[in-house]
C-alpha cells in the first residue's frame, strides 16, 4: 500500500471506526440523548468559532495586502481554520477535539511554521509586471501599442511604445518564418 493509500485508509476507515466506538462508549455511560446533544453542541460551538476566527483571518489578510505585505502567516492560519471546519463537520469527539484545537490561536502559532513549509514546497509563485516605462504618453492619453496575446482563461496585452512595437499580428494561424 502506498503512503497516500495508507493516509486515505486511516482517514476514511480507521478514524470513523474509532469515532463510532467512542460515541458508543459515551452513549453507554451517559445515554444516547446526552451523547447526541454533546456531539451537536460541540459542532455548533465549533461552527461559531470557525466563523469568528475565519473573519479575523480575512481582516488580517486584507490589512497585510493593504500594507503591501504578503500574507503568508495569515494564509497558513486560513488553511488551518479551513481544515478545522472540515473536522468540525465530521461527527465525533476526536475530530471535534482536533478541529477545536486548530481554532485556538496559540496552537495555530505552533503549527504555522510546518504548514508554511508544506505549502512552500508545493506552490510555485510567479509574478509579472508591465516593465519600468509608463504606458501613458505626454498628453496623458494611452501612448502605448497594445497587442492581444492569448492567455489562459483571459486576455493578456503586451504594451510597448509604438517605436518598439512589432506590428505583426500574433494571432495569425501561420507560424512565423525562421531566419
Amino acid at each position: 500500500m502506498t503512503l497516500v493509500g495508507r493516509y486515505l485508509f486511516i482517514a476514511f476507515i480507521v478514524v470513523p471506526v474509532i469515532e463510532l466506538w467512542i460515541v458508543f462508549q459515551f452513549a453507554g455511560s451517559i445515554g444516547w440523548g446526552p451523547t447526541l446533544f454533546l456531539v451537536i453542541g460541540v459542532s455548533m460551538a465549533g461552527a461559531w468559532l470557525v466563523k469568528r476566527e475565519g473573519l479575523g483571518v480575512i481582516r488580517r489578510v486584507q490589512t497585510a495586502l493593504t500594507g503591501g505585505k504578503i500574507p503568508t502567516e495569515e494564509l497558513a492560519d486560513g488553511a488551518m481554520i479551513f481544515f478545522a471546519s472540515a473536522l468540525m463537520l465530521t461527527p465525533g469527539f476526536i475530530t471535534d477535539a482536533v478541529g477545536l484545537a486548530l481554532l485556538i490561536p496559540p496552537i495555530r502559532a505552533v503549527l504555522r511554521p510546518p504548514v508554511i513549509s508544506f505549502f512552500k514546497k508545493r506552490v510555485e509563485v510567479r509574478t509579472s509586471s508591465l516593465g519600468g516605462g509608463s504606458v501613458f504618453g505626454a498628453s496623458g492619453g494611452f501612448g502605448g501599442f497594445g497587442r492581444r496575446t492569448p492567455g489562459f482563461g483571459r486576455d493578456i496585452y503586451d504594451v510597448r511604445s509604438t517605436a518598439d512595437a512589432d506590428l505583426t499580428d500574433i494571432t495569425d494561424d501561420d507560424p512565423p518564418e525562421l531566419h
